[in-house]
């Protein structure tokens, strides 16, 4: 009888100091029933009624990882889904970013070939308005480089504008060269 009061009290002594414990690290959202200090009382005052009393009602189990129902988080950073869903949304933002960068970069550069073209039709209209300016005090043909047509005898062609190459200086001299100095001619027609 005495070996029976002896193990019972050893393992009434073992569940109280595990129940203690347990108690003690179990947090406050997972206790049930009564507040962690009362249930510390219970479980001291009344060592194997008290811990068996709190393994049975005391605390919240965990269920089984078999049947575990899956938790729900609590925020949203929690949720891997969530996070899941705003990464995707973050990396279409940025393709669309990417792409709307593209095609301000391509209307850029078309914007700036067509304004080189229009420079260069420009150009070239200017030639061919030059050109026919200067086709024009001769027989309808356009003078050859070196030739005198449609040249007055001041260097300038008959359009009134100075050939290319020409300076100030070397038209002054080429005036008086010619020996009057009643001013230039007129343009000859022939």
């Amino acid at each position: 009888m005495i070996r029976l009061l002896i193990g019972l009290g050893i393992v009434g002594l073992g569940l109280l100091i595990y129940s203690l414990v347990e108690c003690l690290q179990t947090p406050r959202h997972r206790i049930r029933v009564m507040p962690k200090v009362a249930w510390i009382a219970v479980i001291v005052l009344l060592p194997i009624i008290g811990a068996s009393l709190w393994l049975g009602f005391g605390r919240v189990r965990s269920p089984k990882r078999g049947g575990q129902a899956p938790r729900r988080p609590r925020s949203p950073d929690d949720d891997p889904d969530f996070l899941r869903q705003v990464e995707i949304q973050r990396r279409q933002r940025q393709r669309a970013e990417e792409q709307r960068q593209r095609e301000a970069e391509a209307r850029r550069k078309e914007r700036e070939l067509n304004d080189r073209s229009k420079d260069e039709r420009e150009k070239e209209l200017g030639d061919a308005a030059d050109a026919a300016a200067a086709g024009e005090g001769s027989s309808g043909t356009t003078p050859k480089p070196g030739s005198q047509d449609g040249d007055s005898s001041n260097g300038r062609p008959s359009n009134g504008r100075p050939t290319t190459g020409e300076t100030g200086e070397s038209r002054k001299k080429s005036s008086d060269d010619d020996g009057d100095d009643a001013g230039p001619r007129p343009a000859s027609r022939s």
